[in-house]
């Protein structure tokens, strides 16, 4: 949060929804930003719902969501913006994350052939995560939301994040019903906004591979055809059966049980739905 702060300095107003479980202070921290706007959420109550109350206390006309873990400037930050404004017919735009993705495409059986065996890497494009776009605006159909701007309007229109989703693919989500409105959505390649991925929690990694893996599920289930969300479910599985075993016999035994434990994720989300109260000391 420190270098986040420091990196987008004190000239664009700041609503920080502090989602700390653990009560921690940071007051030290904000002390010499007098436009940031400290909202305590009561506790960790994920991603979606933290992100719809920081925006329902903010009166500006646009919105850029962040993670603490990226370090914007405001220049980059107002370029979303005018980005927005010049293009009217534009719903969510976004920065290139430097060595994460910025944003992507919606899961096909063709994109997640090609992200399990490792197309996407040789076909920036090919894939579900756009990690390298050159430095020129592409168009995606979602934006993370570790940097994503959208308009005040556009926002409310969509009814904001959806918090069913506690962590990750919220972002996939809200994409998939900007595309259905007939909103186009846009990385900017030439903005770029660093993102130590990972970085905004110091939770277990096995927490939050359990995280990914059923939020991949649920939103598998909630927006497709059974069947198509079975077949899809099935490939990534297949895929990543395959990489466990890889890095396993590569000896990468942290590797292979994030993986493994992932997996299990996938399909114990199948099973038995993540009932969703937080506990950061199970999964």
């Amino acid at each position: 949060l420190g270098p986040f702060l420091e990196s987008i300095g004190t000239s664009l107003p700041v609503i920080l929804v502090d989602n700390s479980y653990q009560d921690d202070d940071i007051s030290d921290l904000i002390a010499d930003f007098p436009n940031v706007s400290r909202i305590d959420s009561g506790g960790n109550i994920g991603y979606s719902a933290a992100a719809n109350v920081g925006a329902r206390a903010a009166t500006a006309e646009h919105l850029i969501f962040m993670n603490p873990d990226t370090q914007p400037t405001a220049e980059s930050l107002l370029r979303l913006v005018a980005y927005l404004e010049a293009n009217p017919d534009v719903g969510a735009c976004g920065a290139a994350g430097a060595n994460t993705a910025g944003g992507g495409a919606q899961p096909t059986a063709r994109r997640i052939l090609a992200h399990i065996l490792g197309w996407h890497l040789h076909s920036p494009l090919s894939g579900l995560f756009y990690l390298d776009i050159g430095g020129i605006p592409v168009e995606v159909e979602w934006v993370a939301g570790s940097c994503l701007a959208i308009r005040r309007d556009v926002y409310e229109e969509m009814g904001g994040f959806d918090p069913d989703y506690f962590v990750y693919m919220s972002d996939f989500d809200l994409g998939r019903r900007l595309h259905q409105a007939g909103y186009r959505q846009v990385v900017l390649g030439d903005v770029v906004v660093p993102h130590d991925d990972g970085g905004s929690s110091n939770l277990p990694a096995l927490w939050t591979w359990e995280r990914r893996g059923r939020a991949w599920t649920r939103f598998l289930r909630r927006t497709r055809p059974l069947p198509t969300a079975l077949t899809l479910s099935l490939l990534l599985v297949t895929g990543y059966v395959v990489r466990v075993l890889a890095y396993t016999l590569a000896r990468d035994r942290a590797k292979a049980t994030e993986l493994r434990t992932y997996l299990g994720a996938v399909l114990r989300e199948w099973v038995r739905p993540d009932p969703g109260p937080f506990d950061p000391s199970q999964p």
